[in-house]
């Protein structure tokens, strides 16, 4: 993988004011609002969760997610102008490129997962020990791999015209189907079944396995780990596919 490239992009998606504003200040803003209609004075789910910190989890994850996913994505936008054709004449291959993209896409995602952890602290009153801080922050952000992953292959498979339209009905779907704006304790069991066929529903169940040890932290780790695969191994024969176009 390229470091010198990675840092570049890394630079260019810092300047961007637009993917800041709607994958960090937006999922920041809206937990300080929904903590403070919702999460105070010890509120919990009937399933026991309490409602703060699930609110942390869920605008963190989807924040998180929009990231990852975003900058995976950027490939369709690269690819029309030319970009990619460009890279063809420097020593950096396609795989390197990709790797890039895919680095790149978690590492983006993390600030998003520090910066609401840090309001669900000082604002949200979310009270948590060291080893839980730690395993929140850090699971949520590695549970974000799956959509890397699938940010790449939307990006191979969109255009620069679609692309952004892709993104956001992905981002909608995967929100409200997840669980992360209507939380899955509180809606009917089918719905609550059809919401366990997303990634997104998982990514959750990670953070809130944290505060509410009835959860499966395993199934979800097997799950995220299959769709990450999966994701994984469709970026690739598509690579090879254009590869073999070029």
């Amino acid at each position: 993988m390229n470091l010198r490239y990675l840092m570049l992009e890394a630079r260019v998606i810092a300047r961007n004011s637009r993917f800041l504003i709607f994958t960090l200040i937006m999922p920041a803003a809206l937990f300080v609002i929904y903590v403070g209609l919702w999460g105070g004075l010890g509120a919990a789910y009937p399933d026991g969760t309490p409602v703060a910190p699930s609110l942390m989890v869920s605008m963190s994850g989807y924040g998180a997610m929009g990231a990852a996913m975003s900058t995976g994505m950027g490939i369709a936008i690269e690819r029309e102008y030319g970009w990619m054709r460009q890279l063809r004449l420097t020593p950096m291959t396609g795989l390197s490129y990709l790797l890039v993209k895919a680095t790149l896409s978690m590492l983006v995602a993390l600030p998003t997962i520090l910066v609401v952890s840090l309001l669900g602290l000082t604002v949200g009153g979310v009270e948590l020990s060291a080893p839980q801080w730690i395993g929140v922050t850090a699971g949520m952000w590695l549970a974000v791999s799956p959509f890397a992953a699938i940010g790449v292959v939307m990006g191979q498979l969109s255009t620069a015209d679609s692309t952004q339209a892709m993104g956001g009905a992905a981002m909608m779907i995967l929100g409200l189907a997840g669980g992360m704006w209507i939380p899955s304790q509180i809606v009917p069991e089918w719905a609550a079944d059809l919401m366990r066929l997303t990634p997104s529903y998982w990514l959750r169940e990670v953070g809130q396995s944290v505060v509410n040890r009835a959860l499966d932290l395993r199934t979800a780790i097997l799950v995220l780990s299959a769709w990450t695969a999966v994701a994984t191994v469709i970026a690739a024969r598509r690579y090879r596919a254009e590869l073999a176009r070029a």
